[in-house]
């Protein structure tokens, strides 16, 4: 599962550039700064809102790998107790809190992405 995990990642850091790479050089590129209907056809394209969208999981699942590579990584008995051998078992607290934040983050942001979404329709 490891490797799957690791290839995922790699895979989304390639669409994520691929994004930020194709706005930059759009902007760049094309004459926003004289025509806003250029912009405008732009983001409502269907092309724009599918790679958009496909942006966005990506960005959603590298963090979440990221963060679990962080939780894997720092938040063990070894890394916790090794300079004070006491202290290893708050490896387990340590680790749900971790998680607990990273849960109420994410409900947090859906929350107010959502609200925000509902007060402007």
């Amino acid at each position: 599962m490891g490797t799957f995990l690791w290839l995922v990642q790699r895979f989304s850091s390639l669409i994520i550039l691929s994004y930020i790479l194709f706005i930059l050089i759009s902007y760049f590129v094309k004459p926003y700064h004289i025509d806003a209907q250029v912009w405008f056809s732009d983001i409502n394209s269907i092309q724009m809102k599918i790679f958009t969208s496909l942006f966005l999981v990506m960005m959603v699942g590298h963090a979440l790998q990221g963060l679990k590579a962080v939780e894997d990584d720092y938040f063990t008995e070894r890394t916790i107790g090794m300079f004070l051998a006491q202290t290893k078992h708050l490896a387990k607290f340590l680790r749900y809190s971790y998680r607990g934040f990273i849960g109420l983050v994410i409900i947090v942001l859906s929350y107010v992405t959502v609200f925000s979404y509902l007060m402007e329709v």
